[in-house]
């Protein structure tokens, strides 16, 4: 059975602005994209039933990534669009 988590963040909190920031950075940026997802199966593999552990190993690449999404949404003047839900 696979494992679905759902994230849930207050309109216009800070959580939910870094979340869409992170996501449409990664949606713009081939590279990035692909280089959280190597990290994030790498570590699904690694920490398969240890899910603090997993979410721990994420902290730094996400940290590296937003570090760039920060610059690209004050070059492209990017605002927080809808959500997908």
């Amino acid at each position: 059975r696979k494992r679905i988590h759902i994230h849930i963040r207050e309109f216009g909190s800070w959580s939910e602005q870094f979340s869409l920031l992170f996501r449409d950075y990664l949606r713009t940026n081939e590279d990035d994209c692909r280089k959280y997802a190597e990290v994030k199966y790498d570590l699904m593999k690694k920490f398969r039933n240890e899910r603090d552990r997993y979410v721990e190993g994420k902290e730094p690449i996400i940290w590296e990534i937003m570090s760039r999404a920060s610059k690209w949404s004050q070059v492209t003047g990017w605002k927080p669009g809808k959500t997908d839900m």
